[in-house]
């Protein structure tokens, strides 16, 4: 059996301070994502165009706070993605990112942050955002501490974009409990070893494929797609010869 039972998205309800769920134009990425695939203008929930948009990092990934210590791969570029499609889209909007630090997994990410500072002037801010409220013009009031300058800062954006992570979906958490596979503490399956059997589980002939085990990019999710196909046609065949054996 091989188990790809994927990642949900993290709930960004869960972080109050930044208004999720309370204010109009607080969205997360994967709205944002659903809005470029539309083909239709990026606008906000009054139909404007935005002029400023924030990009708020690790918004449930590294956070003690929700329980989530680990990092979830793919946050930062998609911040870097996003945020030079939207200056793509509106060539005359301001869009900063707002971040912890940089972990760019990927072959060519750095030349894209490169691109995105130096074609479209992103701008990046060092600093977790620590509060957004709600003007009374419904823009957001955002409040961070540029670590970099070291003095605390406070702007107004027109669009929000929450950066969510990846958690352990409902279908990974079900099929364990039915199976007896075992947990690690971040929630996701664990592996008999993160480096070299991600893909091997405590039960014999059931193996894991993709984010079931951990946040994965595009590439990794591949390797485990190939690798899951040679270890379970390894145990089948290991299988045959046991069985022709015991048939002698």
């Amino acid at each position: 059996m091989i188990v790809a039972t994927g990642y949900d998205v993290f709930d960004a309800r869960k972080k109050e301070e930044y208004g999720y769920g309370i204010y109009d134009n607080v969205i997360t990425s994967a709205e944002l994502e659903e809005m470029f695939l539309s083909g239709k203008p990026i606008l906000t929930p009054k139909g404007k165009a935005p002029k400023k948009v924030g990009f708020v990092h690790c918004v449930g990934s590294r956070d003690e706070k929700v329980g989530n210590v680990y990092c979830s791969k793919v946050c930062c570029v998609t911040a870097v993605k996003q945020s030079i499609e939207i200056k793509e889209k509106i060539p005359d909007v301001d869009a900063y990112c707002f971040y912890m630090d940089l972990r760019m997994f990927g072959m060519h990410f750095e030349s894209l942050y490169k691109q995105a500072q130096e074609k479209h002037a992103v701008n990046f801010i060092r600093g977790r955002l620590s509060e957004a409220c709600e003007n009374m013009d419904g823009s957001i009031l955002v409040k961070v501490e540029d670590t970099l300058a070291g003095r605390p800062l406070r702007m107004t954006v027109d669009l929000l974009v929450l950066m969510v992570g990846m958690v352990s979906s409902a279908g990974t958490k079900k099929i364990g409990a039915m199976m007896g596979l075992d947990f690690g503490a971040n929630g996701f399956f664990k592996s008999q070893d993160q480096h070299t059997m991600t893909t091997i589980s405590n039960i014999p002939g059931v193996f894991f494929a993709g984010c079931c085990v951990a946040p994965r990019t595009i590439n990794n999710v591949f390797v485990d797609a190939r690798a899951v196909a040679i270890m379970t046609a390894s145990y089948l065949e290991g299988y045959e010869i046991e069985k022709r054996i015991t048939n002698i």
